[in-house]
């Protein structure tokens, strides 16, 4: 004979089959709202597909056409090509694809065209832009802000070339470029006349370059300011 306990537990109801009902009965009765939810998640799974698919290809399309123009003027860098030839196929690119990694590299090659042309101030416009909207603590900013302390220096303006370096040296992607960094910063010492300082920052740029060459540069400083 079955016990109380038994006899109840046959006779109530199945728990799972009472939350399929509930369940069903909620669908039913919210059937619209599900059904909103369901497109509008759907419709933002489809948009950001598309956008990532799409921000892919432009990212790609944008470095195939950087790669192009690098080996384009590597071939032509022989024959002392005007650098408005130089900079036009990365100004275009910049123009045409501006969000990209590619614009980036292209901002900071019109700008060190220029500089090693000896348009100093067209090179500092073309940092500054770099700066002002294609920026980051990443390696090619240290670059950015070394070039123009170079271009201040170039300028006799030994002050701001100092700011630059200085932000050249903080950024924590400045660490393999601190040598140069901090030649750059004993130079502009130098030039405003102040000899313990320059010393100083030679010695702390002999303990960080790596370049035999340029150790002996500046080793000679050294011996120079005593």
């Amino acid at each position: 004979m079955a016990s109380k306990t038994e006899k109840q537990e046959i006779l109530a109801p199945d728990k799972f089959q009472v939350f399929l009902e509930r369940t069903r009965d909620y669908i039913l009765s919210h059937k619209r709202n599900i059904a909103v939810a369901a497109a509008v998640l759907l419709l933002v799974s489809l948009v950001g597909g598309g956008w990532a698919y799409w921000r892919h290809k432009e990212e790609t399309t944008a470095m195939n056409v950087y790669n192009q123009a690098v080996i384009n003027n590597s071939r032509l860098a022989v024959t002392n090509q005007d650098v408005a030839v130089t900079v036009k196929p990365f100004a275009e690119l910049t123009a045409k694809y501006p969000a990209t990694r590619a614009a980036m590299l292209s901002q900071y090659r019109i700008g060190n065209a220029y500089l090693n042309a000896g348009k100093i101030d067209e090179a500092m416009k073309a940092f500054q832009i770099y700066l002002r909207e294609k920026g980051g603590d990443n390696e090619l900013t240290v670059l950015v802000y070394n070039s123009l302390g170079y271009c201040h220096e170039a300028k006799g303006d030994f002050k701001q070339a100092l700011n630059n370096y200085e932000k050249a040296l903080q950024s924590k992607a400045g660490s393999p470029f601190a040598g140069d960094i901090l030649a750059g910063m004993a130079r502009s010492y130098e030039g405003l006349q102040n000899r313990e300082k320059a010393r100083e920052y030679y010695r702390q740029a002999l303990e960080k370059i790596q370049d035999p060459t340029m150790k002996i540069i500046v080793g000679r400083k050294i011996a120079m300011l005593g």
